[in-house]
């Protein structure tokens, strides 16, 4: 019973903080979108997508069970590759191709948001499958 309250307030506190970052993430990086320019706080707009994500997660991985577990390590297995693979195609999209001009703080940025979306994500797809 505590588990599924502590899932709850974790569920509100989540969707609260993900629909506060997301609509501050669009509002901060619209104009620099519409001039087609590297958008300054992209990861604001990629916190809170998280945390929209980890609020509908909550009810499946905050109670500490075998389908938890299980959701986490092949979350974090399959996140393994993607992470390599973003490495793979920025590295070519910045470098040998070169059709993308983008600093070493932008290319950090991108794998941050990336990792920090995708690891819910598959959360998501892996707690629909199991």
């Amino acid at each position: 019973m505590t588990s599924n309250k502590k899932s709850k307030e974790y569920r509100i506190i989540y969707i609260c903080s993900g629909f506060l970052l997301t609509i501050l993430g669009i509002y901060l990086n619209y104009e620099d979108i519409v001039k087609g320019e590297f958008p300054d706080a992209i990861m604001l707009l990629a916190l809170g997508i998280n945390q929209l994500l980890l609020g509908y997660l909550s009810p499946h991985i905050f109670p500490k069970d075998e389908r938890a577990k299980e959701i986490i390590g092949k979350s974090m297995t399959i996140n393994y590759f993607v992470l390599f693979a973003s490495i793979l195609v920025l590295f070519l999209a910045t470098g040998s191709f070169g059709f993308l001009t983008l600093d070493a703080t932008e290319v950090l940025i991108l794998l941050f948001c990336i990792m920090i979306i995708t690891i819910p994500g598959t959360m998501v797809i892996y707690s629909k499958i199991i």
